[in-house]
């Protein structure tokens, strides 16, 4: 395990993600108690806390596409054309 400063993680980020990229793990020491352990993230992990994910629900039911979306707006804003004339 590679242990470094925050300075000297922050002057050569590059070299170091390099490093973890090669199987290295990196703990950056920020001050006295504050330690960070870099690790790369597997396919199947999250950067995203559980907490923040939603299930699917009676809402995406409802959801409608993209196309659908933009064919009624561009109907919104020729209809907001023709009120102006």
């Amino acid at each position: 395990m590679l242990i470094v400063s925050a300075g000297e993680f922050r002057a050569n980020q590059q070299h170091y993600l390099d490093q973890v990229d090669e199987g290295e793990e990196v703990m950056v020491q920020r001050g006295r108690g504050q330690n960070y352990l870099i690790v790369p993230l597997a396919d199947t992990d999250t950067a995203t806390a559980s907490s923040y994910v939603m299930e699917p629900d009676e809402d995406l039911e409802r959801a409608i596409s993209f196309e659908e979306l933009l064919k009624g707006v561009k109907a919104d804003i020729h209809e907001m054309f023709k009120q102006k004339r």
